[in-house]
């Protein structure tokens, strides 16, 4: 919610909008492993949200085969929009999963977050909620807020002129 709030800010007509936040469903399990199935899950997810709102949100987190990277996986989120009629579509920035991570996703079936923990990143049973495992891997530099904040701005293009 942290990250929406902060995009709606940015946005004149959007700036004093009420939030309200709903757990929904996305519809394709907990770590959707390629960019087709974690963009269906925000897809999902914001057209799931949609009650008597003027714009909904869904935000799904996904991990894809990346060629040319050490571990061939990178990680991003998937933001969608929806109005009722349209979605609008939005990208965070990737990161490279770390080889060992990716290893124990594959092998073990666990989500990112999980393998943080049993890889030794972390002891936090939910660090995705809070600065998620990039903010493990850069220091604290950047957060899945960050992350969630560009996919957002992103997917608000087709909404953009609406509420400026």
């Amino acid at each position: 919610m942290e990250s929406t709030r902060a995009v709606l800010d940015l946005y004149p007509k959007l700036k004093d909008a009420e939030l309200v936040g709903v757990e929904v469903d996305s519809g394709v399990g907990e770590q959707p492993l390629d960019l087709s199935t974690t963009i269906q899950g925000a897809i999902n997810r914001a057209k799931a949200a949609f009650h008597d709102c003027e714009l909904s949100v869904g935000i799904e987190g996904g991990t894809f085969q990346v060629p040319e990277t050490a571990s061939g996986a990178v990680k991003m989120e998937a933001c969608a929009i929806y109005d009722g009629e349209e979605v609008g579509l939005g990208f965070s920035f990737g990161y490279v999963v770390p080889e060992d991570l990716h290893k124990l996703m594959v092998e073990q079936g666990l989500h990112l977050s999980e393998a943080a923990r049993v890889g030794g990143y972390t002891n936090h049973p939910k660090i995705g909620t809070e600065g998620g495992v990039i903010s493990l891997l850069t220091g604290g530099r950047l957060g899945r807020k960050d992350m969630c904040v560009t996919g957002l701005i992103t997917a608000m293009v087709p909404f953009t002129k609406r509420y400026e």
